[in-house]
């Protein structure tokens, strides 16, 4: 092959992936457009479960197109919950309701877990930016239904879950969502509520402010690795007398220890999550105080580190119905559709007395529900 030729080869090579990919975001809904694009997804992209799935084509084309529209609409829908959160779907042939979604924010320094338990659906979880991109970021497999998820920025993570059942009659499944804390509590045998003073608190007369949470515990109380690091700085002196930095590359987190009575690590050692580093002292400027620990995490400047440690939620609460398929709004009384299942959540509209509706889930003594007009949101009928 000449070098010419061996050019040109190349070049088309080159081309080749570069026109797929143009189709692919250029091909709109057309069956051409649709084939580029999961052949894309399949040769560039990481395959879901449900994509998998999706591939195989165990359907026809027609009862593809109505499963995907589904997803679709679960995407685009806006309906919200605050964690934890329990919620039992039902069993629906309806096409259309075999996907849901539900969009929620999970506070910095918390990590989501979610699980599917009855018959598993798919499930993704996205990450929704300020100006409104989708970003998937987990999704479980169809034999544990389970996926937990941390954010990482300092701010809350807007996040939405999506969770579709095959495109035949499936069973009832309930989907619980809680958080916990992303960190080890620093202090062994000890939890929020040996904090005793905690972020923002006035310092030197109100000339300053806490930059992190006192931890009181007696001296000697071993201090632990809130997470797998290694090392950056142990000192001794100044206002935190004995200190200890930990650098967490996986978070881009340093954590701070103060006022330590004895130390037990070196600078540059690496450590694991549980390993302990020294012991709860008074040095420092906390010599009048009782011993404590002062603890910190900074990156670009200090975070309030309570959301790291505090305790894991509680269950929530259980749904106290099972839902039903079509029901009737009743004659009397106010029912308002709402966004979230709360009774100050914003409204939708108000429901009319003897109109139908299809109870698709239920959370708490709220119904998720779908309307003849094609909005879906929670009410309460008590």
């Amino acid at each position: 092959m000449s070098a010419r030729q061996h050019h040109t080869r190349s070049l088309w090579r080159l081309l080749l992936p570069l026109s797929v990919l143009l189709l692919y975001v250029s091909g709109g809904c057309s069956e051409l457009g649709q084939r580029l694009k999961y052949w894309a997804d399949r040769t560039f992209g990481e395959a879901t479960p449900r994509d998998t799935y999706r591939w195989s084509r165990p359907f026809d084309k027609i009862t593809l197109a109505r499963w995907d529209s589904a997803y679709q609409r679960a995407l685009d829908d806006t309906l919200r919950v605050d964690l934890p959160h329990q919620e039992v779907f039902g069993a629906d042939t309806a096409m259309r309701f075999s996907a849901h979604s539900l969009n929620l924010r999970l506070p910095p320094g918390r990590r989501l877990t979610v699980q599917a338990e009855g018959t598993p659906p798919f499930g993704e979880l996205f990450e929704v930016t300020p100006d409104g991109e989708r970003e998937r970021v987990a999704y479980w497999d169809t034999l544990s239904a389970y996926l937990s998820y941390e954010g990482h920025g300092p701010g809350p993570a807007d996040l939405l879950l999506i969770v579709q059942s095959r495109p035949y009659p499936a069973g009832p499944y309930t989907l619980t969502l809680v958080s916990e804390p992303a960190l080890l509590f620093p202090v062994a045998g000890r939890n929020a509520g040996s904090i005793g003073s905690f972020w923002g608190d006035r310092r030197d007369g109100g000339r300053r402010r806490h930059e992190g949470n006192d931890i009181f515990a007696p001296r000697g109380t071993p201090l632990l690795a809130v997470a797998d690091g290694r090392v950056a700085r142990v000192q001794n002196g100044g206002l935190g007398g004995k200190t200890v930095w930990l650098r967490d590359r996986e978070r881009r987190l340093n954590y701070y220890y103060a006022h330590l009575d004895s130390q037990f690590v070196y600078r540059g050692q690496a450590v694991a999550r549980g390993d302990t580093i020294g012991w709860v002292g008074n040095t420092g400027n906390a010599r009048t105080t009782p011993p404590h620990l002062h603890f910190g995490i900074y990156a670009n400047g200090a975070r309030d580190p309570l959301p790291y440690l505090r305790a894991a939620d509680g269950a929530p609460e259980a749904p106290a119905a099972q839902p039903g398929t079509v029901i009737q709004v009743p004659e009397r009384g106010r029912h308002y559709l709402r966004v979230t299942p709360e009774r100050e959540g914003t409204v939708i509209r108000q429901l009319l007395g003897g109109e139908r509706i299809r109870d698709l889930a239920t959370t708490g003594r709220y119904h998720r529900v779908a309307t003849a007009a094609g909005e879906t949101g929670y009410v309460n009928f008590d």
